[in-house]
C-alpha cells in the first residue's frame, strides 16, 4: 500500500497512513496490519490518523476489529491525532471511547508507555 508506512518509534511500532479508509482499501490494510503485527512484537500499535481524509464504515469496523485483536493479545492500539473527518465519524457512531487517543507526543508517551 503506498499510502501506509511504518516506522518504529520509542519502543511502538507505528502506522502512517494518509488517504480514504474505505470498503476499497480495508482489506489490503487489514493484510497489511497483520503481517506488520507478526513481524514485530511491539507491545503497542500506533495509527498516525492525522491524514486520513475519509473513513466510511468498513473502516470503523477494521479499527474496532484491530482494537479488539490487539487487546487479545495483551498488546495497545492508540490512534495518533485523528483527522477531524476521522474524529467525527467515530464520534457519530460513539467510538471514540472505545479507543485510545493521543492529540500529542506527549499524550502518546503517556498511553504507549513509551
Amino acid at each position: 500500500m503506498e499510502n501506509l508506512t511504518w516506522i518504529h518509534k520509542g519502543g511502538a511500532l507505528v502506522a502512517r497512513y494518509s488517504g480514504e479508509i474505505t470498503m476499497d482499501i480495508t482489506q489490503d490494510f487489514k493484510r497489511e496490519m497483520e503481517r506488520a503485527l507478526e513481524e514485530d512484537k511491539s507491545a503497542t500499535l500506533v495509527l498516525d490518523l492525522s491524514d486520513v481524509s475519509f473513513m466510511d464504515s468498513s473502516g470503523i469496523g477494521f479499527l474496532v476489529a484491530c482494537n479488539t485483536r490487539l487487546q487479545a493479545s495483551g498488546r495497545v492500539l492508540v490512534l495518533f491525532a485523528p483527522s477531524p473527518q476521522v474524529r467525527k465519524t467515530l464520534g457519530l457512531v460513539q467510538l471514540l471511547e472505545f479507543f485510545k487517543v493521543a492529540e500529542s507526543e506527549q499524550e502518546l508517551d503517556a498511553l504507549s508507555g513509551r
